[in-house]
C-alpha cells in the first residue's frame, strides 16, 4: 500500500492469525465478485469502485469547472447537501486543505449548509448576500441523490431565493445540481437552465466520494482529483486480490466483533483528518446497522463506529477506553510526516518536562501514539493502525478506498446488504407526515 501502512499483528489485534486467515478465505467470493464488477459501469451494486476511472467524468467536470471560473469568477462556493451527499467532500477538503481554509483568504471561499439549524444557515446567507451585494459572484451546488431530501430541499429553496433577486439575469448559470438522473431536482435542473451533473443510482450516497458529488466542490476549490483518483484506483486493483489489506482490516474486525467487542473506535491522530471520521461513521453506521439479513430473518447486527482524536482525547475518553467495559476494538490512524514544527529550547522551561527540548512535534506525536500502544497492550485492549506516511492527495484516495471496500468485505461477512438503509427512510416519512399535520 503506497503512503499507507496496516499495523495488524496478532500481538496488538487479539485475534489470531489463523483464526483471520480463515475469515479472509471466507471472504474470497465477494472478493472476485468485486473482481468481476470491476470495469463493468454502474449496473452492480459493487458501481462505486469504477467511478475512479471515469474519464469522461473527470473531463466534463473539469471543463464546467473552467467555463464557470472564467465566465462567473466566483468567490464562494456554497455546497448544500447532507449525509453522503457532502460528507465525503468535507473529509477530503479538511484533510487536504487544513482546518482553516477560508481565514487563509483563498480565492475562492467554500461553505457547507448541511442542516436546518437557523442560526448557522443565516450566518452563511449573510456571507453569501455580501459577496453578491459587493459584485461578486456565488456559486451553489446543490448535491441530492433523491432530489427531495427536505433539509436540502429547504436550504437549496432559500440560497436560490437569493441568487434570484441578486442576480436575475443568469441566476442558473450560478447554480450546479447533483442528483440521480430523473429526479425531481434532476427535472428542476433541465427546466431551469442549471449545470447538472448526475450520479449513478447503484452509487448510493455514503459511496459517492469519487463521483461529481465530491468531485465537483473539490476540483473547483483546487484540489487534485487525478491524484486523488489515482490513489484510489490502485486500491481498487490490491483489493480485487485475494489478500488484500481491506480484507485483513474486515477480518480483523469482525472476529473482534465476534467475540463482544460490537464498538469500533477510529482514533485520528490529526485534527484534519476529524472529517474522515464523520464520513467512516456514515458508512459503518448505515452500511452495517440492518435489522435483517439478505434471507430477509431478524438479526439487528451492526457495529457503533465513534470517533476519537488525538491527542485530544486522550484527556477525555481513555480512562474509558482503558478501564471500561471490554466491548470496543480500535483502529489507532496515524500520519508520520507533518509540517516542521519544533518545540523552541527556552531555559525557562527545562525541568517542566523532561527530554522535549528541540524536539519536532510529529517526533513527540509519535512517542504519544507509541505510548497508547503500550497502554493498549498493556491493559489487553485489542487494537490495529493505519499509518500515512503524510497526507497526501493519493493517500486519501487510497484510504477511503480502502474503507469503502472494507465495509462491502463486513455486509458479506454479516450476511446483510451494505449498500441501502431502509430505516433512513422512517424518518424522513414521519418529518413529512407532521410536516403535513402542521400544514393541514
Amino acid at each position: 500500500m503506497k503512503n499507507l501502512n496496516l499495523l495488524h499483528d496478532v500481538k496488538i489485534t487479539g485475534v489470531e492469525k489463523k483464526q483471520r486467515v480463515e475469515v479472509e478465505q471466507m471472504l474470497i467470493p465477494e472478493i472476485e465478485r468485486i473482481k468481476s464488477a470491476v470495469g463493468t459501469g454502474y449496473e452492480t451494486p459493487y458501481a462505486s469502485i469504477n467511478l475512479p476511472s471515469d474519464v469522461r467524468l473527470i473531463k466534463d467536470i473539469k471543463r464546467i469547472i473552467a467555463e464557470k471560473k472564467e465566465k462567473h469568477k466566483p468567490t464562494m462556493l456554497i455546497v448544500i447537501g447532507i449525509g453522503g451527499s457532502n460528507f465525503g467532500t468535507i473529509a477530503i477538503h479538511q484533510a487536504l486543505n487544513g482546518l482553516f481554509y477560508n481565514e487563509q483568504s483563498p480565492d475562492i471561499k467554500l461553505y457547507f449548509v448541511d442542516s436546518v439549524d437557523s442560526d448557522y444557515v443565516q450566518t452563511v446567507y449573510q456571507f453569501a448576500q455580501q459577496e453578491l451585494d459587493a459584485g461578486r459572484n456565488v456559486l451553489v451546488n446543490v448535491v441530492s441523490k433523491s432530489g427531495t431530501t427536505t433539509e436540502t430541499v429547504v436550504n437549496f429553496e432559500l440560497f436560490y431565493e437569493l441568487l434570484r433577486k441578486k442576480r436575475p439575469d443568469n441566476y442558473q448559470e450560478l447554480i450546479v445540481a447533483t442528483t440521480d438522473e430523473g429526479s425531481k431536482l434532476w427535472r428542476l435542473a433541465i427546466e431551469e437552465g442549471f449545470t447538472s451533473f448526475h450520479v449513478p443510482k447503484k452509487v448510493g450516497g455514503r459511496y459517492s466520494v469519487f463521483s461529481a458529488v465530491g468531485l465537483f466542490p473539490l476540483a473547483f476549490i483546487g484540489i487534485d482529483i487525478d491524484k486523488l483518483l489515482s490513489g484510489a484506483g490502485a486500491m481498487v486493483d490490491l483489493c480485487t486480490q485475494h489478500k488484500n489489506p481491506a480484507a485483513t482490516s474486515a477480518a480483523t474486525i469482525f472476529a473482534q466483533y465476534q467475540k463482544g467487542r460490537t464498538i469500533h473506535d477510529s482514533f485520528f491522530f490529526s485534527k484534519q483528518l476529524a472529517g474522515v471520521g464523520g464520513w467512516y461513521r456514515q458508512l459503518v453506521g448505515e452500511g452495517l446497522g440492518k435489522e435483517k439479513n439478505l434471507a430477509g430473518e431478524v438479526v439487528n447486527v451492526g457495529i457503533t463506529p465513534t470517533v476519537s482524536i488525538g491527542t485530544n482525547d486522550l484527556h477525555s475518553v481513555t480512562q474509558l477506553y482503558l478501564a471500561g467495559p471490554h466491548d470496543k476494538f480500535t483502529t489507532f490512524i496515524t500520519v508520520q510526516k507533518g509540517v516542521d514544527v519544533r518545540v523552541p529550547t527556552l531555559p525557562q522551561f527545562e525541568g517542566f518536562v523532561a527530554n522535549v527540548q528541540g524536539m519536532a512535534f510529529d517526533d513527540l506525536r509519535s512517542a504519544i501514539v507509541g505510548g497508547m500502544y503500550r497502554a493498549y497492550e498493556q491493559k489487553k485492549r485489542p487494537f490495529m493502525g493505519i499509518e500515512f506516511q503524510e497526507l497526501s492527495a493519493e493517500a486519501l484516495g487510497a484510504f477511503l478506498q480502502m474503507k469503502m471496500l472494507e465495509v462491502m468485505f463486513l455486509g458479506f461477512l454479516f450476511d446483510i446488504n451494505p449498500f441501502n438503509q431502509p430505516q433512513v427512510e422512517l424518518y424522513k416519512a414521519g418529518t413529512k407526515e407532521i410536516l403535513l399535520a402542521r400544514r393541514s
